[in-house]
């Protein structure tokens, strides 16, 4: 079982959603199988999570600079910096990744309800009706065929 904190990143984006996360479950064993199909090597794939110390992270993760900053000010997460928001994070949130879209607003509901409730209410929103997680670009649960509140291809802003 992981450490709910571990999936916490600084960004503000939750890991248990995380394809590469996902993918190192007994659930998510799809995925790594969707990945081999495309081509991607299966060793090392799957991740603990941004906070883990057995890192497996995609080298945008693994090499990022906000995590880097958090931890140079010892602090758990960017929305509890006194420089919050800054250009750094603006600039992740738009770089493309509709799942980097809503950080700011996650890490202000961070700030607000904590991180125990937080992940409590990630942890929740990243299920399906049937129980089984997924990640943020599934759109059809895997295990019960039910469609998916993800961020898939046809995911609007909320």
């Amino acid at each position: 079982m992981t450490d709910s904190r571990l999936l916490l990143a600084a960004c503000g984006l939750y890991c248990g959603a995380c394809y590469h996360f996902r993918a190192g479950l007994p659930e998510g064993r799809h995925l790594l199988e969707e990945a081999s199909q495309q081509g991607k090597s299966r060793e090392g794939f799957t991740c603990q999570g941004c906070r883990s110390i057995a890192l497996y992270i995609h080298p945008g993760c693994s090499q990022c600079r906000i995590r880097d900053c958090a931890d140079s000010r010892a602090i758990p997460h960017c929305g509890v910096c006194p420089e919050f928001p800054c250009e750094q994070l603006i600039a992740f949130q738009h770089d493309g990744h509709i799942h980097h879209l809503d950080i700011l607003d996650q890490l202000k509901t961070l700030r607000e309800k904590g991180s125990v409730c937080w992940l409590a209410e990630q942890e929740r929103r990243w299920r399906c009706q049937c129980e089984s997680g997924f990640s943020w670009y599934e759109t059809i649960c895997y295990h019960c065929g039910t469609a998916l509140d993800s961020y898939g291809q046809t995911h609007k802003r909320r």
